[in-house]
C-alpha cells in the first residue's frame, strides 16, 4: 500500500539516514489485526477505562490525501475480550458513536479525555509535519460538534502558529501544558516548550532548554509524563547519547532545582535501530503501547511491551488521558 521510505523527501518528513542498518523489533510484540492493517498505524491511546482505542491509521477507508500517506484517525471498541474493527471518524460516523474530524488533510497524534467527552488532535498540511494545528472536538448533550482550532477556543493557550510544529501536547493539568513547537529561528527543529496559567492567564510559552532540546526532533506524547510532574518521556532522533538509530524514546528528570537534565535512552528492550515512535502508557499504567517500523519509513505497526520490561520505566507511574479542558471552561462559565 505504501513505499518504503517514501518519506524522506518530504518536506517536515525528512528521517535520519540509517544507511543499510537492519532494524531487528525489541522484545514488545505486536497488537496484531485488527489494530494493524496493510497501512501504517501508530499513535495509540486509549480512554481513562482502557475501552476505547484512538489511533493514526492509513488503512483502507481513510480519506485520499496528496502525497504517499493519507492519515486519518480510528477508533475502536474492547467487547468480549477483543479489540473490535476499528471506525473511521469521518463524514459517515454517526454524530453520537464519534466525530466527524478526518479530512483529505492529515488528521494524527488523537487523545481521549479523561472523561471521554474531549478528543483532542494534530492537523497537518498534507506532506508537511511542519504545519501542524492543534483542534479539539468536545461531545455536548451526547452529540460530537464540529472540531475547532485551539486558537478559537476562549481559555486555550494559542499555540497554533502559521509555520509552528505542535505535535501533541501533555496536558499536565489545567494550568500546565507542554508542547511541541517548530519556529524559525526560534527552536532547532521541533522542541519541547511548556506553557503556564498563572492568575486565570496563560503566560508567555518557554522552552525546556538545551539539554531537553537536541539540535534534532524532539516531541512528546500524550501520558509520558510521571505523576509527580519530575520524568518524562521523550521522542528524539538524536544521535547521541546512546541513540539506537531513527526515533527512539527517552526518559529525562529534573534535577533538585526543577531543572531538566539531559534525556537517557530506554535502551534495547524498547529501541531499535527502525523507528520507535510515539509510545504512550494504558490507563492502568502498566502497558507501553506505540509505533515500530523499519528505518526511515512513517509505515509504522502498533506494539506493546509490559512497563516493567523497561529497567528506566519501572518506577515511572504516568499520568492518565489528558482532563477536558473545554469542561473546565464550560463549568467556570456557569459559576459566574
Amino acid at each position: 500500500m505504501l513505499g518504503h521510505g517514501a518519506a524522506n523527501a518530504m518536506p517536515g518528513m525528512d528521517m535520519p539516514d540509517s544507511g543499510s542498518a537492519k532494524a531487528i523489533p525489541p522484545i514488545s510484540k505486536s497488537m496484531g489485526e485488527p489494530l494493524n492493517s496493510a497501512g501504517s498505524d501508530f499513535e495509540i491511546t486509549y480512554s481513562a477505562d482502557g475501552k476505547t482505542a484512538i489511533f493514526t491509521s492509513t488503512r483502507p477507508g481513510s480519506i485520499e490525501s496528496p502525497g504517499p500517506y493519507n492519515f486519518d484517525i480510528w477508533m475502536s471498541r474492547y467487547v468480549n475480550g477483543a479489540w473490535q474493527t476499528p471506525v473511521h471518524l469521518g463524514p459517515d460516523i454517526d454524530p453520537s458513536a464519534g466525530p466527524n474530524i478526518n479530512t483529505a488533510a492529515w488528521e494524527l497524534e488523537a487523545s481521549l479525555s479523561d472523561d471521554g467527552n474531549a478528543i483532542y488532535f494534530t492537523r497537518y498540511e498534507p506532506g508537511n509535519l511542519s504545519t501542524g494545528d492543534l483542534y479539539v472536538t468536545q461531545k455536548v448533550n451526547g452529540v460530537w460538534q464540529p472540531a475547532k482550532n485551539w486558537n478559537d477556543v476562549p481559555g486555550l493557550p494559542h499555540l497554533n502558529t502559521p509555520t509552528g510544529e505542535e505535535h501533541c501536547p501533555i496536558i499536565a493539568s489545567d494550568s500546565l501544558i507542554y508542547f511541541s513547537y517548530q519556529q524559525p529561528g526560534v527552536t532547532q527543529d521541533s522542541d519541547i516548550w511548556k506553557v503556564e496559567k498563572k492568575d486565570g492567564i496563560w503566560q508567555k510559552p518557554q522552552s525546556l532548554g538545551q539539554r531537553i532540546n537536541s539540535p534534532h526532533r524532539d516531541h512528546l506524547h500524550w501520558t509520558g509524563l510521571s505523576k509527580d510532574g519530575k520524568s518524562i518521556i521523550v521522542t528524539s532522533t538524536r544521535p547521541d547519547l546512546g541513540s539506537r538509530g531513527g526515533h527512539d524514546e527517552w526518559i529525562a528528570y529534573q534535577n533538585p532545582k526543577g531543572e531538566w537534565q539531559e534525556p537517557l535512552n530506554l535502551g534495547d528492550t524498547i529501541n531499535t535501530a527502525g523507528e520507535d515512535m510515539c509510545w504512550a502508557f494504558t490507563p492502568d499504567g502498566k502497558k507501553f503501547t506505540g509505533g515500530w517500523g523499519q528505518p526511515g519509513t512513517y509505515d509504522l505497526d502498533i506494539r506493546w511491551v509490559n512497563k516493567d520490561d523497561i529497567p528506566l520505566l519501572k518506577h515511572f507511574e504516568p499520568i492518565g488521558p489528558p482532563p477536558n479542558l473545554l469542561a473546565k471552561n464550560k463549568a467556570r462559565s456557569n459559576s459566574n
